[in-house]
């Protein structure tokens, strides 16, 4: 069996790292999430002219009709230099609950126009407890006249409504239950409100007031439709953890060999040894469980087991690491001029976001039957 990976991935791959090493180092990544926007512009339109928006999307609605573990590598690469940007909410979230839910109609009227980043979508599914409700939504919607709806009530944890055009959301519409709607981000009805979140990423809770929405797909299945595209969330989630899960290995081995202390690197101590090889092997377990799922999602394949052993492995590994790094890094890493908190804080967020170890854990069970 060949677990090499394909030369257009691994053209990819290597062509990301290098663009975002020089377009993206972390004294931008500081200074974007220090700033009003908490992106670059300038970046996200050459993204797009990279490709990276419509990546997975049909060519006749402005994608490249590419492969999902293209899009999961390039997630990994964005996970290593914690670019913050709208493009998990917007090119990826939005994108699949449109191609999910959408017509051939809405695809085509969306689609394009995000792949070019012309326009940037993003997703209120969580409540005001912070937790995905769309099995069950409190955000309520109704017909106010023939094929016109508005919906009333509060979404939290909005990632970029600032910036966004629209929000996909999903709510309850009368007997027919969860439906998903397309809402504008601002307007009438619309009220955002910045968030102060654990990552520094640019977040909103937004409240709907009788606000004017769009009908996405069929009443009733808006459950199914965001259920339908969770597993590629995940997994590719999952990627972006491996990917900062291998750059604080990195810059942890290199501190230690650099780091002198009573006359010697630190990397000399036999229990540093010992704490680096932890760390690589959190990384190789996590690397091989995520590829592993995304192998098995970009070919058509069952592997919701596969899906929940990654993340609740790769949230666990993620969090662990950065944890040992910091007691490697000693006080140095816990300050703002150096990158390692960058990485503990996405680490911590990126756990929580579609259900933590535990949570996913009693998914495995599930599945093995226990």
């Amino acid at each position: 069996m060949d677990f090499n990976l394909r030369e257009e991935t691994r053209m990819l791959k290597s062509n990301a790292e290098k663009f975002l090493k020089e377009k993206a180092p972390s004294s931008a990544v500081k200074n974007l999430l220090s700033g009003e926007m908490g992106f670059s512009p300038a970046l996200w339109k050459e993204m797009a002219d990279l490709g990276w928006l419509g990546l997975i999307y049909p060519e006749p609605c402005g994608g490249s009709g590419g492969d999902f573990f293209d899009l999961f590598v390039l997630c990994e690469e964005l996970g290593r230099a914690v670019l913050p940007s709208p493009f998990f909410c917007s090119a990826v979230f939005a994108g699949l609950l449109l191609c999910e839910g959408g017509d051939e109609k809405v695809r085509k009227e969306v689609l394009p126009p995000m792949a070019e980043g012309k326009k940037i979508l993003t997703v209120g599914l969580r409540d005001e407890k912070g937790l995905y409700d769309h099995l069950s939504p409190s955000l309520e919607a109704r017909e106010s006249a023939p094929g016109s709806y508005r919906v009333t009530g509060t979404r939290i944890l909005v990632p970029y409504a600032h910036a966004a055009e629209e929000i996909l959301v999903c709510a309850r519409l009368g007997s027919s239950g969860p439906t998903l709607f397309r809402t504008p981000s601002r307007g009438p009805g619309v009220r955002a409100t910045p968030l102060p979140t654990l990552s520094g990423e640019k977040n909103s809770a937004v409240t709907y007031a009788e606000a004017p929405a769009d009908l996405l797909g069929a009443p009733g299945k808006g459950d199914r439709y965001v259920e339908g595209v969770m597993p590629k969330l995940i997994t590719l989630k999952c990627g972006e953890m491996v990917g900062g899960l291998s750059r604080v290995v990195d810059m942890t081995v290199e501190y230690v060999k650099q780091r002198v202390q009573f006359g010697r690197p630190l990397g000399a101590l036999q229990v540093v040894h010992h704490y680096c090889a932890d760390m690589v092997t959190f990384l190789d377990t996590a690397r091989l469980v995520a590829y592993q799922a995304a192998s098995l999602l970009s070919a058509g394949l069952p592997c919701a087991k596969e899906v929940a052993m990654a993340k609740a492995w790769c949230s666990d590994a993620y969090k662990k690491v950065t944890q040992v790094a910091h007691q490697l890094h000693g006080g140095i890493g816990f300050t703002e001029e150096h990158d390692l908190h960058l990485y503990y804080k996405h680490a911590k967020t990126a756990e929580l976001d579609f259900g933590d170890s535990w949570f996913h854990r009693q998914k495995v069970a599930a599945e093995m039957g226990l």
